[in-house]
């Protein structure tokens, strides 16, 4: 999804008709505001919902739907940054139901304890090894392990099962096909359930390692798989869904983007999904119109950009105008930028998003600066996180440099700090160097 934006769907779900109805009338709005690109993205209730209208054999396990794949060749590797972007022959097997645009949906390795699915494994047989339990005692029988799952209680699948995961990888595809779907997103990755109910883990479980052997055995899906967590899976093709920001001016809103970006991008994962313009977490500021503006701005200069709230619900026609100019300046400037230096990080190990303080490491104030972000060497964006705010100070890293600044065409010194700089609602300050 690099190339084009995520637009989130969250439309009527109460059965599949009306899924497909407001499908539909997503579409025609797009399509109305010249925004008719990218993929829409249906959540885990609304993916279940459409599942449970196809086929038995594709409808996803558990309450919600959940598909994990199986663990062959754990250790598989993308040769190039081209091939986080679906090959066409792969795209889709199905109508889709979106179309021109592509459809993602979202799946969890949970099942709640009323569905059929894990009704039956209650009776015995291989399947009754498909989800995590407490250890037996002698001569005893495996007892589930039960959790919670968005207020649901639920069982959670047994990666350390290559029975178990290779049958939810098969469903996973199923479904994918049934749907037409290009990407799939897995939710629920993270975490340790033995841990949160103080009973003791297997070996290979323990800590964060359900997130590593889930992750790994996700890869195998494709270069189109999104999850929600990762260890030690920084070289596998998967997509990182950043955890949600609060809908606010604050660090646990707008102002929490770069240092979670940067933070994200030092520790391997440079593909990471960033939450929606404007963040999808409960805050004070939700439709705020300039907040949305400064949040679209950053989102500009990262791997995907994705949308909650549709610009034409909260905004006015400048900033649907706006948000068109972003999507193609991401498409035509950015995506080049992330496949020159994706291969300077296969390579060489940097990451692609970089702080201040790496073209300037001996100099103490760079390591001050949480509001800027290098991509790779070349490019310093320096956007507004204040509200109300037309102007900043900029740090600009690597004395010995030169910076242009591409709003203005003006050039200045590297190693100094411009005081109060002019940065309208509609700018954003990007410096080449």
């Amino acid at each position: 999804p690099c190339r084009s934006p995520i637009w989130r769907y969250h439309g009527p779900e109460g059965s599949a008709a009306k899924i497909k109805r407001g499908l539909r009338s997503l579409l025609r709005r797009l399509k109305r505001h010249r925004l008719q690109e990218g993929v829409v993205a249906l959540g885990e209730h609304g993916t279940a919902v459409l599942a449970a209208a196809v086929r038995p054999c594709c409808r996803p396990p558990g309450t919600w739907g959940a598909g994990v794949p199986s663990a062959q060749s754990p250790h598989s590797r993308f040769s190039r940054p081209q091939d986080l972007v679906p090959s066409e022959r792969r795209k889709r097997q199905a109508p889709a139901l979106v179309e021109p645009l592509e459809l993602s949906i979202t799946l969890s390795p949970y099942a709640g304890v009323a569905s059929p699915l894990f009704l039956r494994s209650l009776r015995g047989g291989e399947a009754a090894g498909y989800w995590l339990g407490r250890q037996p005692r002698p001569g005893g029988s495996s007892i589930p392990l039960l959790t919670t799952w968005k207020g649901q209680l639920c069982a959670r699948l047994n990666v350390t099962s290559e029975a178990a995961l290779g049958w939810y990888l098969a469903r996973a595809r199923r479904l994918r096909q049934a749907l037409g779907a290009t990407y799939v997103a897995f939710e629920g990755v993270e975490g340790n359930s033995f841990l949160e109910q103080d009973v003791p883990a297997p070996a290979e479980l323990a800590g964060d390692g359900y997130t590593e052997v889930l992750a790994a055995a996700l890869a195998t899906l494709g270069n189109g798989t999104v999850i929600s967590a990762g260890t030690r899976s920084s070289h596998l093709p998967l997509f990182v869904q950043m955890s949600p920001l609060r809908s606010d001016w604050s660090h646990a809103g707008l102002k929490g983007l770069i240092p979670s970006v940067l933070h994200y991008s030092l520790l391997g994962y440079n593909f990471f999904i960033p939450d929606a313009v404007g963040g999808s977490a409960a805050g004070a500021a939700a439709g705020d119109p300039e907040l949305f503006v400064r949040w679209l701005q950053i989102v500009t200069f990262l791997p995907v950009m994705a949308f909650g709230s549709p610009p034409w619900l909260c905004c006015d026609a400048w900033v649907l105008n706006l948000t068109r100019q972003c999507i193609q300046r991401h498409r035509d400037f950015v995506v080049p930028l992330l496949l020159k230096y994706s291969e300077e990080w296969q390579s060489l190990g940097y990451p692609i998003f970089r702080p201040a303080w790496w073209l300037s490491p001996t100099d103490p104030a760079a390591f001050t600066v949480e509001d800027e972000f290098l991509i790779g060497d070349e490019v310093l964006v320096a956007p507004i996180t204040e509200k109300g705010q037309r102007w900043r100070d900029i740090y600009l890293p690597g004395e010995g440099h030169l910076w242009l600044d591409t709003n203005t065409a003006r050039v200045f010194d590297g190693g100094t700090t411009l005081r109060n700089y002019s940065a309208s609602l509609a700018e954003v300050p990007v410096f080449v160097k």
